[in-house]
């Protein structure tokens, strides 16, 4: 059975005066990306597939040497794009989130709708299946589009499931119906 493994990206290391879209991985964050390719070693990926941000470059090269695997980038599986919306405290960036996945029409945050980023990495996604008949399909990207995604083909309610998010974790869809998901987490004691 062919399998949709979707990667959160790993723990970036956050400076304020760069925007999100260009940060890297911390030092822990690379760590926990090696944990979590230990836990992926069972699958069997046809791609691992990236965004073009360096945060999610950076988790797909460790799992991928785990697979001693090429990363295949794709612009389409980029976070929601927020290049306008700078950095705000924790509260306020979750307050407006919530928004966002609440009116997904309605331009709350950034230069992207719910509906147009959900959009765009669907049919990004629906490209990389097509050219990737055999093996499971690892896609590292970021945990609002993702969340966008799993909502729709889950029917989760999207803010409380992108709260519960982990940086990194996978989420694995069975293909073809994506009918339901298995959580595999990064946990810290395993550092």
């Amino acid at each position: 059975m062919q399998r949709l493994i979707l990667v959160r990206h790993s723990l970036p290391e956050k400076i304020v005066d760069v925007p999100a879209r260009e940060w890297r991985l911390s030092a822990e964050g690379k760590q926990r990306s090696r944990v979590l390719a230990d836990k992926l070693a069972d699958f069997q990926p046809g791609i691992i597939a990236a965004s073009t941000e360096p945060k999610a470059i950076e988790t797909a090269q460790i799992i991928a040497q785990k697979f001693n695997k090429p990363v295949e980038i794709f612009a389409g599986l980029n976070e929601h794009d927020r290049s306008n919306f700078g950095f705000v405290e924790e509260k306020k960036f979750f307050e407006t989130l919530e928004a966002f996945f609440a009116t997904p029409d309605k331009l709350v945050m950034g230069l992207e709708t719910a509906t147009r980023a959900f959009q765009r990495f669907q049919q990004t996604i629906k490209n990389i299946l097509a050219k990737t008949p055999d093996g499971d399909v690892m896609i590292v990207s970021h945990g609002t589009v993702m969340t966008l995604f799993i909502a729709d083909c889950t029917g989760q309610e999207p803010f409380p499931f992108w709260r519960q998010l982990e940086q990194p974790m996978a989420i694995v869809l069975p293909l073809p119906d994506f009918n339901s998901l298995e959580i595999i987490t990064f946990t810290s004691n395993q550092l």
